[in-house]
């Protein structure tokens, strides 16, 4: 499973991102939404984990609008 993690806290990251590839998932991480969209505009995830509090937005004004 390709997976996208956005998480600004890079040492919960590193523990996600970490337990996710020993399961066998290919995982990208990015730290902002900007990063994440870049991420996002090459590659299609099967899960994308996302934060709400980012240091350049709330996820979830990002995540409507993807929706949309």
């Amino acid at each position: 499973m390709r997976c996208l993690l956005i998480e600004d806290n890079e040492k919960l990251a590193n523990a996600v991102v970490e337990h996710l590839q020993l399961d066998g998932h290919a995982v990208d991480h990015a730290p902002t939404l900007d990063q994440a969209q870049g991420f996002t505009a090459v590659t299609d995830y099967d899960l994308i984990l996302l934060d709400i509090m980012l240091p350049d937005g709330d996820g979830r004004d990002s995540l409507n609008a993807q929706r949309q």
